[in-house]
């Protein structure tokens, strides 16, 4: 028994980070496919990565209050993107914390885009990006850049 009792705890201990390891790649994929539509103003692929709870919110840096419900977190998607006919955005030096069905990105954002009219836009932002686990599928659930002032 005492066996028995050894060779659970091994598994457990063993099962354990690697479900957690998983659960962060997994994240980190969300956030990358997140970063990759947002910088092909590609809207169908950013619905794609969101929970469409009214719960859901996103804060720009240009935002003056925080876009909460699905609906309202697309319409500042699409009014953010048809700014710009070139936009490239990127997170680093990520933080990542996972926790059950929740998770959270911290990190650098920067992003460079090209104004319809043709000016160069460029910017740096902390980013902080929430995520929540729907059956198998992680989905945001908020979006938040501060701008960092220069």
């Amino acid at each position: 028994m005492r066996y028995l009792v050894l060779v659970f705890c091994f598994l457990v201990s063993v099962a354990v980070p690697a479900q957690a390891e998983d659960a962060e790649t997994s994240v980190r994929a969300v956030n990358q496919a997140f970063e990759s539509a947002w910088s092909a103003r590609n809207i169908a692929a950013i619905e794609k990565l969101w929970s469409h709870a009214p719960y859901v919110f996103v804060v720009h840096p240009s935002s003056k209050a925080p876009e909460l419900g699905w609906e309202n977190v697309e319409k500042s998607f699409q009014t953010q993107m048809s700014r710009y006919s070139e936009f490239n955005v990127a997170m680093t030096e990520r933080s990542i914390h996972v926790d059950g069905n929740m998770a959270v990105i911290v990190g650098l954002e920067s992003f460079t885009g090209k104004r319809l009219n043709g000016e160069t836009a460029q910017g740096s932002a902390i980013g902080t990006r929430g995520f929540e686990k729907k059956g198998d599928q992680w989905l945001m659930i908020f979006h938040q850049a501060t701008a960092i002032r220069q």
